[in-house]
């Protein structure tokens, strides 16, 4: 999750995870493999609902109209 918010917050599109100089970095300097596109795709999804449940929630009891 926290590669996933580094690279939104960066604008770094997360097929960059695809290419072989990127993961070859994250390999060598972390010695770790890097989750596919597809993982950090459903990991942003997740967290956008987890915010977005978190905005409704702070929102509930004020008095405005959102959609």
């Amino acid at each position: 999750m926290d590669l996933t918010r580094m690279m939104i917050a960066c604008n770094i599109p997360l097929a960059k995870v695809e290419q072989p100089e990127f993961i070859n970095f994250f390999e060598k300097h972390c010695g770790k493999r890097l989750p596919s596109r597809t993982t950090l795709t459903k990991c942003m999804e997740e967290e956008c609902e987890t915010i977005c449940s978190k905005i409704k929630e702070q929102l509930k009891e004020k008095d405005i109209l959102y959609s």
